[in-house]
């Protein structure tokens, strides 16, 4: 808990040199959709790369990537996998074993992706909305 109220200073502190909370907003969510696809290892460097292709604060960009983390990735696979799993073939994803790579990649890989996408829509939607209104909140309080 410590390092989120830290984290959550460091946005504030962000928003007093000038941001505005939709910038703030729009580079959390962009940060989130970055960190739901499954881009092992790459998620900083994209994250940096869509940031300045945008034109984002890349500091919060990178802020908002960090909700793919170690503990929380497996969860983020698992569910990205079933809602693909689940716009695909209309079931949730079954367990196969096979050493046939092109069935490992329809079975796996595309669901993985496309649930990613989905989570990442989602979950960038729902943060922007909630960082956009924290801010406002904290401008009311402060006029």
């Amino acid at each position: 808990m410590k390092y989120i109220s830290k984290l959550k200073e460091y946005i504030i502190r962000l928003s007093k040199k000038g941001l505005t909370p939709h910038e703030i907003a729009l580079g959390v969510a962009l940060g989130v959709f970055v960190a739901s696809m499954p881009l092992f290892g790459i998620h900083t460097i994209t994250g940096i790369a869509l940031a300045s292709l945008l034109r984002v604060n890349t500091l919060i960009v990178l802020l908002g990537t960090q909700i793919s983390n170690p503990l929380t990735f497996p969860f983020q696979l698992f569910i990205s996998a079933e809602i693909g799993s689940l716009i695909l073939n209309g079931k949730f994803l079954e367990i196969r074993f096979s050493y046939d790579f092109i069935e490992l990649v329809n079975h796996y890989l595309l669901p993985i992706i496309l649930g990613g996408l989905v989570l990442g829509i989602i979950g960038a939607g729902i943060s922007y909305f909630l960082v956009k209104v924290f801010f406002k909140r904290k401008q009311h309080e402060t006029a």
